[in-house]
């Protein structure tokens, strides 16, 4: 089956999801495969998965197959969940009674505190690994390191980028998106515009808190004292105040149809905010908007996010399971799932033929060589909680920059201390 007849068949699929169940392998949560015969020889893997919809029909309908008929001994289960915390639980909670999924499609933050747990297989013990390591993204593939080995491989990958509304843009007097963080806010600030963000989280502030200039931990994740409370992360985080007491940051919803209509200069955002749109709602935001890799600053863009491969510790088949998982990032099952709009972590897939259709794809791929990839710490949960909270406190200032950053940065360190010594 060749690539252009299975990329036909998938575009049919897509229209016809609504449509189309119980075709394929079993998704319903709690639904499983009738049982192998107690004879048979073929391995069965489960995995669990956090796909869409029309991810989970092109998993299930293009890639499944042709993996079972080149590897024929294997036999798939795809197992779709909802991507909240009660499936960290039940991943937790199925591991302790020996019964885990064999794969697990996961968040990338996720990783390292499964990893800590001692629930996944360290894919870098594997004796091929090293041969894979050249063919995806660095920092995506950093993602799956945590305490001197590899706990898994990256599946596909995103950031976000820079959308600007044109008109504003114009007004400006620039013909195209600022390229650095400065020129982003100067430009801000002289033509009284309006960044919007989604929230004070790390997903939606972080990569504008060391744009400016600031840090949340050492290089090594170590410790916070001394890198968030710093001069710079204090100056960083006073700017970001100065803005949004003047209105020229506002976090709020609907942001996507706010920089449409022109209330927002500029929002950032990843893929989904295309690829969920149909070919002619794409269109009409190509009209109004441009998108731009995020300002850069000390080499670093937006946030680095994605999803990450692995395999439970407790498997009985760590070598099918390995075949598998080595499988879904070759070239031509990220080929199939760029088609849905998830971005390749391979960096050989070709997608120059994709900009037609999905022009957005190459402004984040250009961004993927700069991203900034969160502390890959198992802690990483509580981390995010108390940026979160101390960012609410100052932006509503309940406290100060000063005392705000300075009590995050010692209950980060208590945080990272425990995790050390376990």
């Amino acid at each position: 089956m060749n690539i252009i007849r299975n990329v036909l068949k998938i575009l049919w699929l897509i229209t016809t999801v609504i449509m189309t169940t119980g075709c394929g392998n079993q998704t319903i949560i709690g639904n499983s495969r009738p049982a192998l015969d107690a004879q048979s020889s073929t391995e069965e893997l489960v995995i669990w998965h956090t796909y869409s919809e029309q991810e989970t029909h092109v998993f299930e309908n293009i890639l499944i197959p042709l993996f079972e008929e080149e590897f024929p001994m294997i036999d798939v289960v795809s197992v779709r969940k909802p991507y909240n915390n009660e499936l960290k639980q039940a991943i937790i909670s199925r591991a302790s009674s020996n019964k885990p999924p064999d794969i697990i499609r996961m968040d990338i933050v996720w990783l390292p505190t499964f990893a800590q747990l001692g629930l996944l297989y360290p894919v870098s013990e594997f004796d091929d690994f090293d041969e894979l390591k050249e063919q995806y993204y660095e920092e995506p593939l950093q993602s799956n390191y945590y305490d001197g080995k590899h706990y898994g491989v990256p599946l596909n990958t995103n950031t976000k980028v820079s959308i600007y509304n044109k008109v504003l843009l114009e007004m400006s007097g620039r013909e195209s998106p600022p390229e650095t963080m400065n020129e982003l806010i100067e430009m801000v600030e002289r033509n009284q515009f309006v960044i919007g963000i989604e929230n004070l989280s790390t997903w939606d502030s972080l990569h504008y808190f060391y744009g400016l200039g600031g840090m949340l931990t050492d290089p090594t994740y170590k410790k916070a004292t001394g890198y968030l409370d710093s001069i710079k992360s204090i100056t960083a985080v006073k700017k970001l105040l100065t803005l949004y007491q003047t209105g020229n940051l506002v976090t709020a919803g609907g942001r996507w149809q706010g920089v449409l209509e022109g209330r927002y200069f500029v929002i950032d955002e990843g893929p989904w905010f295309y690829s969920v749109h149909s070919q002619e709602k794409i269109d009409i935001i190509n009209e109004l908007t441009i998108a731009a890799p995020f300002p850069i600053s000390d080499g670093k863009r937006a946030v680095l996010g994605g999803e990450n491969l692995v395999i439970s510790k407790a498997t009985k088949h760590k070598e099918a399971a390995w075949t598998f998982v080595k499988w879904m990032t070759n070239i031509e099952p990220q080929t199939y799932l760029a088609q849905t709009g998830l971005i390749p972590s391979n960096k050989h897939v070709e997608l120059a033929g994709f900009y037609d259709q999905f022009p957005y794809y190459q402004v984040y791929l250009n961004s993927l060589d700069d991203v900034l990839l969160r502390p890959t710490v198992a802690q990483w949960w509580n981390i995010e909680e108390i940026y979160g909270k101390y960012f609410e406190l100052i932006f509503s200032e309940r406290i100060s920059v000063e005392d705000g950053l300075s009590e995050a940065a010692k209950k980060i360190d208590e945080i990272l201390a425990k995790g050390e010594k376990r």
